[in-house]
């Protein structure tokens, strides 16, 4: 596929929306808010027959020179595992705030999908574009995947779940996070090019992966450092380690510099760590059955009497008393 080496697609977003304009609306020059770009795609399902996976047809049926460098790149790599890991490694590029992560257990892949503002809800038609997008790049590099691959969302059954699995063959599991699996071989998986165009092809993908580091400092460079802080927060707690060395380190800076930057720009790492913590711990208490002392443990408490305590300090309720509230208005709708 001939793809022009343009930087920006129709996707491209930057500012992760709790931290852009109020009123989530374009934030000038072409990009749209990543508020505005979910909701826009759950209007899309609603619109759509109750039977049908519109979205997710969509994320099939995209064009990836749509992606601008990202999909240009993915669509000319060697194998299925190189298009995967640009397309998780490059997605900042083209949308923000968001956590895509390949792992491999035995002989089975998943690729993560999750938007890490817990703020936008709902937010299934977004997970569909782009499992629809990586599952239609699967049957690309391998088209007898058939059966092998399967998908699960994130949040309650949807209307749009019947239409998917009669898609795949395989009934649409419900978890934590979005995830697309499939069987670790596929990941070898190669496009036919001739050997003619092979040297050529190679020397693109390569020109393309230099393209996308360069873009993605760019996108780095203009996010506040608080911004970027926010979002490893997000994406780590109850993942990985996601305290203040190594968030540091992760930034490629020593903990007192990230804390003069952060100072700079009027807030701490204790601020945004609480922040991040408590938004993670809502979402989970809002959205899931999970335990309290799991949650707990998910946020980094030793004990759920802890969380429980910072929890009323940051909403003025206890977790328990604000799922039981929440119950009993569900019961009686």
């Amino acid at each position: 596929m001939q793809c022009p080496w343009i930087i920006s697609g129709p996707l491209a977003v930057v500012e992760l929306s709790v931290l852009g304009s109020p009123s989530g609306e374009s934030q000038g020059g072409g990009v749209l808010s990543l508020r505005s770009f979910v909701a826009s795609m759950e209007k899309l399902a609603a619109r759509a027959a109750t039977s049908d996976a519109a979205v997710w047809s969509a994320g099939e049926a995209l064009d990836l020179a749509y992606l601008g460098v990202l999909g240009c790149t993915m669509s000319i790599a060697p194998t299925l595992g190189a298009a995967l890991r640009c397309f998780a490694n490059y997605f900042g590029t083209v949308q923000s705030a968001t956590a895509i992560r390949i792992e491999q257990d035995n002989d089975r892949v998943q690729l993560h999908y999750r938007i890490l503002d817990e703020n936008i809800w709902p937010r299934r038609a977004d997970a569909e574009l782009t499992l629809g997008i990586v599952a239609s790049t699967i049957r690309r590099y391998a088209p007898d995947a058939g059966r092998s691959v399967s998908v699960q969302f994130e949040g309650g059954h949807a209307a749009s779940n019947r239409a998917i699995e009669m898609r795949l063959q395989r009934p649409v599991l419900q978890g934590d996070d979005n995830t697309i699996a499939f069987p670790a071989r596929l990941l070898d998986a190669r496009l036919p090019v001739p050997a003619a165009n092979a040297s050529a092809a190679a020397s693109d993908f390569r020109e393309g992966i230099n393209l996308l580091n360069r873009h993605l400092g760019c996108v780095r460079a203009m996010q506040p450092v608080s911004a970027r802080v926010q979002e490893l927060l997000l994406e780590r707690t109850g993942q990985t380690a996601a305290d203040q060395d190594s968030i540091a380190r992760a930034l490629a800076m020593s903990r007192r510099t990230l804390r003069r930057k952060l100072e700079a720009e009027g807030t701490s790492f204790l601020e945004l760590n609480e922040s991040c913590r408590c938004s993670i711990g809502r979402a989970l208490l809002l959205r899931t059955e999970l335990p309290l002392v799991e949650i707990a443990m998910r946020l980094g408490y030793s004990d759920h009497t802890a969380f429980s305590r910072a929890f009323s300090r940051w909403c003025g309720v206890p977790p328990g008393a604000l799922r039981k509230t929440l119950a009993g208005a569900s019961a009686t709708t």
